[in-house]
């Protein structure tokens, strides 16, 4: 028996084994349920015999009834002196109830028609079935409550031929018969050829009436249950057919009662049944709910605190003190809720740590990032980073702090040269490198082990095999989780190299772009050497009135591109227009003024560039509407168009050209004031006027250009100066 019950150690254990012994008693309460089945069944089979015994007996009674009517009217059609006979037993009808409503005798059968609701003609079928001597029954088709029943037969030989005696049939008749064969309990209801209701016992026929209907159709006799909204029933039909003795289409008698009436017998056994049900099932939850308390308890306080735990609660604690395994388990659950905790959190700083790393422009933004953030998701006492100085070997640029126990700690940026044997180290330290105190790397360890750090973890920050860096974390003494650390560290590292090659990719492609932007740039000023420099003087007076008119950087640099690609669409004009001394045609002029259009024809497949497009399409367009291609005015123009505008007319006006020679820098600054709020916006002459003297005194190649007093030289100097620029 000690082997049978060994498993038995364990407390839990225990409460489940006498549990699943109290639920022994299951399959008792299940065989008690099988047999009240098998009764009410049975008693059910019983009631539904009963209802089809009811319905043929009252169909029987009917069909008797329309017999003796039938008998009745037959009596009435003999002669006077056989009428003095004894009236024969089988005419007998119930006292006080009239067997028809109305007789009539109906000498020819083309007379019929005077009998409402009787056909106009009898038909021949009608005809051969009365002279075999039967009744002829005739209602509507259609035939409900309160429609007229006749019944026909043929006169004696006495009377004319094909004469006819017709009877309405009085109902009431019919169904006291009925009644005479209703057992108690049990309701009758008569359906007609089309299943409307003819006669019922009980108001609660019309659903029922439907019911049996539906049915007829399935079988010649059925059973059937019905369920109105207050009781149920029990329900069995059965089909009167009239066809062989009256030629008339065939009634449903449906006879039903209820459920509850029916089976009243078995109410006993039920209500001993529940009884013992109610007993059993008292006992079963008195014993095991005492039990299941004390294992339900403790699952629903874990429960709790794991749906708290899954809401992001990382700080709540479950207690349970049942001094069994849910006390331990309850005890493991808090250490792991505090182990996610730190985790999610560590996870969630380093996510975004990451995503400020990640989104850096420069070394800088990083180093104040990664000492500004990194112990949120890392726990270490010193923090350093060093990256390598491109132009010396083995040199680092290092920053490194130590955790005051404040968000932000100071900060010492140094130089350090390693060895060529430590920097081959870490190049082959793979993840990390672990590293006592005087066990070298000492130039980039000693400010943090000047301090008191023993212990340093080195990770190189290494991308596509390009060394760039090295993440330290520093310690007094290596804690126990370091290797959670480590990872998280290693993580982190990885995402700076990552960092430091985007921003290494973007320092390029920027590169790549400025000279792209500067050599189409001279390439326009290449066409002619009147106007070499002039897109950068341009583009470096129009900075200048941008900042004195608050532009923002983005702003500022689509004026910087427009700028230098302004006279981009000149590359389609033919030197010898561009140099022409004398004053351009009407089709040399035409070609020029398309310039603009064709620039930002050029630019436009160029994704990078379609800031700038309006800028270039609209340099030419005048404050007034007069200028070109499109004639906009005022705001019509953009912006960084009317900015650009005035540059280019300056410059234009100060510098030399084939035509003429360039302007003093004060007839300029008159010829800007005069236009202003015609030819440019007001707004921007003044901002250019309030510029430094600087910025339009020296060329790009920090050249001073020549001024001239001189007026111009040539017929249509100055026209063509502002309408080519």
């Amino acid at each position: 028996m000690k082997r049978v019950f060994s498993f038995i150690h364990s407390k839990v254990a225990r409460r489940i084994f006498v549990l699943f012994v109290i639920c022994a008693l299951l399959p008792v309460c299940i065989l008690a349920l099988v047999s009240l089945h098998r009764v009410s069944a049975r008693l059910e089979m019983d009631s539904q015999e009963r209802l089809r015994r009811a319905a043929k007996s009252a169909g029987m009674a009917i069909f008797g009834g329309f017999n003796l009517l039938q008998a009745e009217l037959e009596f009435m059609s003999i002669s006077p002196v056989e009428k003095s006979r004894e009236i024969p037993r089988q005419m007998v009808r119930p006292a006080g109830v009239k067997s028809f409503r109305a007789v009539t005798l109906v000498k020819s059968a083309d007379n019929i028609k005077t009998i409402p609701g009787m056909p106009r003609i009898i038909s021949p079928a009608a005809r051969a079935h009365l002279d075999a001597g039967n009744a002829l029954i005739y209602a509507d088709a259609d035939l409900g409550a309160g429609s007229p029943i006749f019944m026909a037969t043929s006169m004696n030989r006495s009377l004319p031929q094909n004469g006819l005696l017709v009877g309405e049939v009085n109902p009431e008749y019919l169904w006291t018969l009925v009644g005479y064969t209703l057992p108690p309990g049990v309701d009758i209801c008569i359906l007609g050829p089309s299943g409307k209701q003819l006669y019922s016992t009980s108001p609660k026929t019309p659903p029922l009436a439907s019911l049996v209907n539906t049915n007829q159709k399935l079988a010649s006799t059925g059973q059937s249950g019905w369920q109105p909204e207050d009781e149920k029933y029990l329900v069995n039909s059965w089909p009167l057919f009239m066809k062989p003795a009256f030629l008339a289409d065939s009634w449903t008698v449906a006879a039903y009662q209820s459920k509850r009436n029916a089976l009243g017998p078995a109410r006993s056994f039920i209500t001993t049944f529940l009884l013992v049900v109610f007993l059993t099932l008292f006992v079963v939850i008195f014993f095991s709910s005492l039990l299941i308390r004390r294992s339900l308890v403790p699952l629903s306080i874990l429960k709790d605190g794991a749906r708290r735990l899954s809401s992001g609660d990382f700080h709540s604690r479950v207690e349970i003190d049942s001094g069994d395994e849910f006390e331990e388990l309850a005890v493991s659950f808090n250490d792991m809720t505090a182990q996610l905790g730190n985790q999610f959190n560590s996870l969630s700083e380093m996510g975004m740590l990451v995503q400020r790393i990640l989104a850096a422009h420069d070394r800088d933004t990083i180093i104040d990032t990664v000492m500004s953030r990194f112990r949120n998701s890392v726990s270490c006492e010193w923090l350093g980073i060093s990256f390598t100085d491109e132009n010396a070997n083995f040199r680092f640029l290092t920053a490194c702090n130590k955790d005051s126990g404040s968000t932000h700690s100071e900060t010492v940026r140094f130089g350090a040269l390693l060895n060529e044997i430590d920097f081959e180290s870490l190049q082959s330290a793979g993840k990390s490198l672990h590293v006592s105190a005087e066990q070298g790397f000492t130039p980039l360890l000693s400010p943090m082990m000047s301090e008191g750090a023993r212990e340093f973890f080195l990770l190189p920050i290494i991308i596509k095999e390009r060394f760039l860096g090295i993440l330290t974390i520093g310690y007094r003494s290596v804690p126990e989780r370091i290797r959670e650390e480590l990872v998280r560290s290693r993580q982190i590292a990885d995402e700076i190299a990552i960092a430091l090659d985007n921003i290494r990719l973007i320092e390029e492609l920027n590169r790549l772009n400025r000279g792209t932007i500067e050599v189409l740039a001279n390439t326009v000023d290449a066409k002619s050497p009147w106007t070499a420099g002039h897109s950068k003087r341009v583009t470096r007076l129009a900075l200048a009135i941008g900042k004195e008119v608050g532009l923002s950087a983005s702003d500022l640099e689509l004026i910087q591109l427009a700028g230098l690609l302004h006279d981009i669409g000149k590359i389609g004009v033919p030197e010898y227009i561009l140099d022409k001394p004398g004053r351009l045609t009407e089709e040399e002029y035409a070609l020029i003024k398309k310039h603009p259009e064709k620039g930002a024809e050029i630019l436009r497949p160029i994704r990078a560039y379609h800031g700038a497009i309006p800028i270039v399409a609209q340099h030419h367009e005048q404050y007034d509407g007069q200028g070109y291609p499109l004639g906009l005015a005022c705001d019509e123009i953009v912006l960084g168009a009317r900015i650009l505008a005035v540059a280019d007319v300056f410059d234009a006006l100060n510098s030399d050209r084939p035509y003429r020679q360039g302007w003093e820098i004060g007839k300029v600054f008159s010829y800007l004031e005069e236009k202003a709020g015609s030819s440019f916006d007001p707004k921007v002459v003044k901002a250019f006027l309030k510029i430094d003297r600087a910025v339009y005194l020296e060329s790009p190649e920090n050249a001073e250009p020549r001024m001239y007093s001189a007026a111009d030289s040539r017929q249509g100097g100055h026209e063509r100066a502002v309408s080519e620029t």
